[in-house]
């Protein structure tokens, strides 16, 4: 019997062990390759094609979002499991909205995340909270139905530092960078980039960066 396999996608090495460890015990799955960030992750996924995907949503450098995003695109098939410490209804809909196949938190119980694993593995859905298969495939095909019109510049409120993101993220400049020029972690700097996915209701900011550029939105300060 062919095993699943599971690539491991976080910044934590400790806890990408014990992940490790978990799944290796497993007679029906087992680690395939494994990457601390999201450049990282699609460097090595672009030579392999594992069935699973475990994604950290929060990252330095590109989120899970983000990496997702582009791993699908190249890999379709790919089924991503994104295992995150937040359940802010804004992060579980971006990760459905850009085609993940499951989402749980990280305090959840051993069984349900090897659960978790062989659900999605079989190509069904597994969401945290009241959100069930069939809701999951009933918005998907909503989704297709129904075309969503692209938000007009007048309709998107950034605040100072949003808009200030964005430009240095357009200067080529990453989380760490942006950072330490603002006197900021990192993590509030991701957390600036979800809202701005968000506002802008697209899954990376490359999106964005290309939305600016054809709406003249770059300007300098």
């Amino acid at each position: 019997m062919d095993k699943i396999s599971v690539f491991l996608v976080d910044d934590h090495e400790i806890f990408r062990n014990g992940l490790k460890q978990l799944i290796n015990s497993e007679p029906d799955m087992e680690v395939s390759g494994e990457a601390s960030t999201g450049e990282d992750a699609l460097h090595t996924l672009s030579s392999t094609q594992p069935d699973v995907v475990i994604m950290d949503i929060r990252m330095p450098g590109i989120n899970g979002l983000e990496t997702s995003t582009a791993l699908l695109k190249a890999s379709p098939r790919t089924h991503i499991l994104f295992f995150s410490l937040f359940d802010e209804p804004d992060y579980v809909a971006a990760a459905l909205e850009m085609g993940a196949s499951g989402y749980i938190l990280k305090d959840t119980s051993n069984k349900i995340f090897l659960n978790a694993i062989r659900t999605i593995y079989n190509g069904k859905y597994y969401f945290i909270g009241e959100v069930s298969d069939v809701l999951v495939k009933k918005y998907q095909a909503a989704r297709q139905s129904a075309a969503h019109p692209v938000p007009q510049a007048a309709d998107i409120s950034l605040s100072r530092r949003e808009e200030q993101i964005i430009r240095m993220v357009n200067n080529g400049l990453n989380n760490k960078d942006i950072a330490e020029s603002l006197g900021l972690s990192i993590r509030t700097i991701e957390a600036h980039r979800m809202n701005i996915l968000r506002k802008f209701q697209v899954n990376s900011i490359e999106e964005v960066i290309e939305y600016c550029r054809s709406a003249n939105l770059l300007k300098e300060e």
